[in-house]
């Protein structure tokens, strides 16, 4: 009896532990995207006053815009641009990038804010700046992310928006656990990657072998990490419920 009902005191621990870690990863977490607008500053200079320095974020990060489209199939891109936006207000920044309330493809939910690519062909913003579409490498500067998991916003075309690299890897681009599937006006999708200290995205399609032969497939990003604070790792439940289960044993004289 006393057997039984020790190990049902463990199994009970050991699920309350495991609920606790569920709920930490899933309910807790640090987004990426910082809750104003503006440029995110990358290895080329921003083009307008209000640059977001990632470095200097909670959970600092760097960002590299990196070239793409160099198959010679369409428009000759260069390296894009990055920003924050949240819809629900209208920006013009300049230099042919004006965002409004509702845009030529893309539009997320109001009153969130997302990572908007915005694709510049021969050093000019691209439709307007409209075609939310780049090739960018995020490094946590020597941190380690026990995962980042993707909220991806209105891919259209199958098997470009994906993710290319993590910790400097090549990831298999035949995998379809890192790349988004093509789906409706305005869907919304996930991509997970585990232990993460870099990654290399490639966001949208900039065409003409896109469904929009004009001008491309534009996604919006946003992305999370856990919470360091908030993680109860596997190791250490398992430790306290070794414990629990040796003062039990030794409580009730139980080899």
């Amino acid at each position: 009896m006393q057997k039984a009902m020790l190990l049902a005191k463990i199994f009970a621990a050991t699920t309350l532990g495991l609920s606790v870690l569920t709920f930490a990863s899933t309910a807790n977490a640090t987004n990426l995207v910082p809750n104003t607008e503006g440029e995110i500053k990358t290895d080329i200079d921003c083009i307008v006053a209000t640059c977001i320095d990632p470095t200097t974020l909670p959970f600092s990060y760097s960002v590299t815009s990196k070239d793409y489209d160099s198959d010679n199939l369409g428009h000759q891109f260069g390296k894009s641009r990055l920003f924050v936006d949240d819809r629900t207000t209208d920006n013009d920044y300049g230099f042919g990038i004006k965002f409004g309330q509702t845009d030529a493809g893309t539009n997320p939910p109001a009153g969130e804010y997302w990572f908007r690519p915005v694709a510049i062909s021969n050093g000019t913003p691209f439709e307007g700046g409209q075609l939310e579409v780049g090739r960018f490498l995020f490094d946590f500067l020597g941190k380690t992310a026990a995962s980042v998991t993707f909220d991806l916003f209105d891919v259209e075309d199958a098997n470009f928006t994906r993710i290319l690299k993590v910790n400097g890897l090549d990831l298999n681009p035949l995998d379809p656990k890192f790349i988004a599937t093509a789906g409706a006006n305005g869907n919304r999708q996930q991509i997970t990657i585990y232990d993460v200290k870099s990654f290399e995205i490639q966001l949208g399609n900039p065409g003409p072998n896109s469904t929009f032969k004009n001008t491309g497939d534009g996604v919006a990003m946003r992305a999370s990490v856990p919470e360091p604070s908030a993680v109860i790792s596997l190791g250490a439940m398992s430790a306290v419920a070794g414990m629990f289960s040796a003062r039990q044993r030794k409580k009730a004289n139980i080899a």
